[in-house]
């Protein structure tokens, strides 16, 4: 089942690997988990939201765990693609949550951090304003263990919190959050669990799409 938030998208994909339609079915799943479901553009939805994988069996039999692997990168691949696709976008934001208590909590922080418009505005004005990512952290109240004198937020490599940025460090870090790709970082120290998901900037461009044009 594929989650919210990942726009309007339909995806087939075609293997001529051997692959019996249970343990096709289970390793789709996990690496949905992994990709689709863990893209969002704008937190909204799509009725016609589908990915289908289809296996012909002409290649014959493979290794599970080979052919989940290589599934998992071609849909990383796409994943990424919806991103930076995103209507109005120009940069991909990746945001990993690690040191979380479990993957239910890692992802729910992490995509309240992605679909944030204070966050995707500061990316798509190079701001690295650390604020806004831990205000998106703290939107997750419903996990007391979050610690806010224990989580770390980086931008890229660097540190901005708690650690307070120097002038070199701001010099970097203006240099990074005006490329193409911005990766924010967080680290709630509750566990030991990680979860990665993308997004994009929130654009002018984005806002002029959808409300120029009448269905």
């Amino acid at each position: 089942m594929i989650e919210p938030n990942m726009a309007t998208l339909i995806t087939l994909l075609f293997t001529d690997a051997r692959v019996d339609g249970t343990t096709l079915g289970a390793i789709w799943r996990r690496v949905i988990d992994r990709t689709f479901n863990c893209v969002s553009v704008d937190t909204d939805t799509s009725t016609s939201d589908t990915t289908v994988c289809l296996a012909s069996g002409a290649a014959g039999a493979v290794d599970s765990a080979a052919f989940e692997q290589a599934l998992y990168e071609v849909m990383l691949s796409l994943t990424k693609q919806i991103a930076r696709d995103g209507e109005g976008a120009e940069k991909l934001i990746e945001v990993c949550v690690d040191s979380a208590r479990d993957a239910e909590q890692a992802k729910t922080v992490a995509k309240a951090i992605v679909n944030s418009p204070l966050v995707k505005t500061a990316v798509h004005g190079a701001d690295p304003n650390w604020g806004r990512v831990a205000m998106a952290v703290g939107k997750c109240s419903q996990y007391d263990d979050i610690d806010q004198e224990r989580v770390v937020i980086r931008f890229g490599d660097q540190e901005v919190y708690p650690v307070a940025v120097d002038e070199a460090g701001l010099a970097r870090l203006s240099s990074y959050m005006k490329g193409a790709d911005v990766r924010i970082h967080v680290s709630l120290n509750t566990g030991s669990t990680a979860c990665t998901v993308w997004g994009c900037d929130l654009t002018d461009g984005y806002v002029r799409i959808n409300a120029d044009y009448t269905t």
